[in-house]
């Protein structure tokens, strides 16, 4: 169902997004933009910042507040906990994040380029400011809160504030952002299908998996993951279609490949330990569960680390450990 619901929304985001673009001519990302228009969208850019930034410092206290009834699906992970998880969707939060900033490095350092970081930054800044404001307005607490593990509650004590920002999940949302503004983009630059089909898959892959996890670490509630991914897929759609990118660029098969690697992500996750099957490359690096004595996420250092680097016949990742 939840499948079906984000595959529901990605379609109809996408098509009022060519609506919107229909309405103006698009304009290719190597078109150079007016001076108007750069000041317009940075100074939008850095008033969001600062937006954000203000909420955060008068909200550093706020307490529990909106808190959904019985629910089936967030009944049953209401006392997970996970520090691995956590761990591990930050890594991936990152990765998330810096990929599609490094695919358009591997296409050339020129206006195409700069047209794109900045409509993505746009649309980020954007996201985590409506995520930001819905956590302070909700205040909802975290399902790690309902423990009743000495640890957790220690552990929650801790996070002050921060236990109850729970809906919705800024990773979620960060990340599916990232999916869907940055394969845009990427699909607006090259014509390169294979790539360009490989992106949108591996993309929303990733983007699945770093809103599991976060069930997963007892961070969130199945509801609030899909809450992030509508509203990261809508951010990251209407932004660079208010840019009048070129979305007629984007196929059918792209979407699809979206929506199979979203999909294989969610599957997998309700089956799959993912920080159990990583142990081997110890990408988690601390305790799964609350069955051992838990640890700031701070104080361990990471063994190994994935990031996207580019070459000379495009992009990819890079692999590196401490031994």
């Amino acid at each position: 169902m939840r499948r079906a619901l984000v595959g529901c929304c990605l379609a109809a985001a996408l098509g009022l997004g060519r609506t919107t673009v229909a309405k103006a001519d698009p304009k290719p990302l190597s078109e150079q933009r007016s001076n108007r228009y750069y000041y317009l969208h940075s100074s939008l850019i850095v008033t969001a910042a600062v937006a954000t930034t203000v909420e955060e410092l008068l909200t550093v206290h706020h307490g529990a507040g909106y808190d959904l009834g019985r629910f089936g699906p967030d009944d049953s992970v209401r006392e997970n906990f996970s520090a691995a998880s956590a761990n591990l969707s930050d890594k991936l939060l990152a990765l998330n994040l810096t990929m599609p900033l490094f695919l358009q490095m591997s296409q050339g350092f020129d206006t195409s380029m700069g047209n794109a970081t900045l409509i993505y930054t746009e649309a980020q800044i954007l996201n985590v400011l409506a995520a930001n404001t819905s956590k302070i307005l909700v205040r909802r607490p975290r399902p790690y809160t309902h423990s009743q593990d000495p640890r957790v509650r220690a552990f929650m004590d801790r996070q002050g504030a921060d236990a109850y920002s729970s809906f919705y999940s800024a990773h979620s949302s960060t990340a599916f952002t990232s999916a869907m503004a940055g394969s845009l983009l990427y699909s607006a630059r090259t014509d390169e299908l294979v790539a360009r089909h490989t992106v949108w898959g591996l993309s929303f892959l990733l983007a699945g998996m770093t809103a599991q996890l976060r069930v997963r670490s007892g961070r969130h509630y199945r509801t609030d993951i899909w809450a992030g991914a509508i509203s990261g897929v809508a951010v990251g759609l209407l932004v660079p279609a208010l840019h009048r990118v070129e979305l007629n660029r984007v196929r059918g098969t792209e979407l699809l490949t979206a929506g199979g690697g979203f999909a294989i992500s969610m599957l997998l996750s309700e089956v799959i330990d993912f920080c159990g099957a990583l142990d081997v490359l110890h990408l988690c690096g601390l305790p799964r569960d609350i069955s051992v004595p838990l640890q700031d996420s701070g104080l361990i250092r990471p063994r190994w680390a994935i990031a996207p680097t580019t070459f000379s016949g495009g992009g990819g990742l890079t692999l590196s450990a401490e031994l």
